[in-house]
């Protein structure tokens, strides 16, 4: 009885690491999000900025013509009132200036790095909220009780055998409404969700036997130069560079290699953590080490050098083809 438990604990222990790290990383935010939340913060600052000169633009005008009403009743200004007369109107000409050059808002095109260092923003807020659990933890356990390490480990343990072999739904959560009314001049990210499912329907087998070659061949090299795993993120750039899943995200995509049957997991490759395929998971799932096919495996003559540097990790996919076109 304790195997499968130990078993069930562990797999469930897995899952709340990837669901943890999902959450953590800031993934299951989509950057149709991002841009939109962009695009309010510098609409917004857009506004604040249009008033502000409206507001002192106004006061100027309004400082100028009290001071002609003075000199039409008084037959005349003081120097000092004059000096103030000419301040107004050039302060008044200033912000009106400064008004037109702010005009209509524009919606900014942003590129993938804005999208990105706002992704670490967001990532690097939820690492400090997920260090307040273990620092609440040894807090407690210093200044009150040492049974607090123990029945949190407890508690951990628990949570990971309940949750067993039942993976999370790592996907994007949907924009919010709010955000949508307030952004109507961003137009919407238009997702593969809509074309994807007519590919496998047509040939349910086919793509995941090709998607699982794609990912052998990918871990193989990768273990020939001495990594033991390679990261989702290098796995879909290879695809989409031979104009597949072009529909998917490092976000989305660990879901079809786990639909394919690829195990996925964190790992670790040259100091960068993300979710990736390890060689030796891969092994298991497959039931045989990863290996190239004989033609991609390097050897002496010039003629097959050129071709092991020239030839795809994998061909297209029927199904993506047509999804995509």
């Amino acid at each position: 009885m304790a195997g499968p438990t130990i078993v069930r604990a562990q797999r469930g222990a897995q899952h709340l690491v990837l669901a943890l790290a999902h959450w953590a990383g800031g993934h299951n935010v989509s950057a149709e999000e991002i841009t939109r939340r962009i695009v309010k913060a510098r609409q917004e600052a857009h506004a604040l900025a249009v008033a502000e000169q409206a507001r002192l633009a106004q006061a100027a005008q309004k400082k100028a013509t009290k001071l002609r009403r003075i000199s039409e009743r008084d037959g005349g200004l003081v120097p000092a009132q004059m000096t103030a007369l000419q301040t107004a109107d050039l302060e008044a000409q200033r912000h009106g200036a400064a008004l037109s050059a702010l005009g209509d808002f524009e919606v900014p095109a942003l590129d993938p790095g804005h999208i990105r260092h706002r992704r670490h923003r967001i990532a690097a807020v939820r690492c400090m909220v997920l260090t307040l659990a273990p620092g609440a933890v040894i807090a407690g356990s210093w200044v009150i009780d040492g049974t607090v390490f123990l029945w949190s480990v407890l508690g951990g343990a628990a949570a990971c055998v309940i949750r067993g072999d039942k993976p999370f739904q790592l996907g994007l959560r949907p924009v919010p409404a709010e955000l949508l009314a307030a952004t109507p001049l961003v137009l919407p990210t238009v997702t593969a969700t809509v074309v994807e499912p007519e590919g496998p329907a047509a040939d349910p087998g086919e793509w995941k036997a090709d998607l699982r070659r794609h990912v052998e061949r990918a871990v193989a090299i990768a273990d020939l130069g001495g990594a033991k795993a390679v990261h989702v993120a290098d796995l879909l750039a290879g695809l989409q560079q031979s104009g597949q899943f072009l529909g998917a995200t490092s976000k989305t995509f660990p879901g079809t290699l786990r639909d394919a049957g690829i195990p996925v997991e964190v790992v670790k490759i040259k100091g960068e953590s993300g979710l990736g395929v390890r060689y030796d998971k891969l092994g298991e799932a497959l039931g045989h080490q990863p290996a190239l096919p004989a033609h991609l495996v390097p050897d002496l003559t010039e003629d097959q050098d050129q071709e092991a540097g020239g030839v795809p990790l994998s061909k297209p996919l029927p199904h993506q083809g047509a999804a995509t076109g």
